[in-house]
């Protein structure tokens, strides 16, 4: 069996107990200071929220409206999208080549 010690986030005392729960996570209470919170690891509460905004990318939301929704920095999702440049690329419309003809009217020979 496998334990994980957590730590008050406040004055990182290992004295804490269950203090019900809040959406299926379980809160805890510290007994030194008496904070109390969820303690969900940032790095799995990062990593979901990352995904829902490149999946917003994808669906081609603004900027502001992915930070609305996710609660990220606006900033921090123009980093994602420099970082990433692919989904930059996939969104950006192709521009006509310098050099190449158009074909305006008539038949195009001479």
């Amino acid at each position: 069996m496998v334990t994980t010690i957590h730590y008050c986030a406040k004055c990182t005392s290992d004295q804490l107990r269950r203090n019900g729960s809040k959406q299926g996570q379980p809160k805890y209470q510290c007994k030194a200071c008496g904070y109390q919170g969820l303690f969900v690891p940032a790095a799995v509460r990062k990593t979901a929220q990352y995904a829902q905004v490149d999946a917003l990318l994808l669906e081609r939301n603004s900027q502001r409206s992915i930070a609305r929704v996710t609660g990220v920095a606006r900033m921090t999702i123009a980093k994602r999208i420099k970082k990433s440049g692919s989904a930059a690329t996939a969104t950006t419309p192709l521009a006509p080549q310098k050099g190449a003809k158009k074909a305006v009217g008539g038949t195009g020979i001479g």
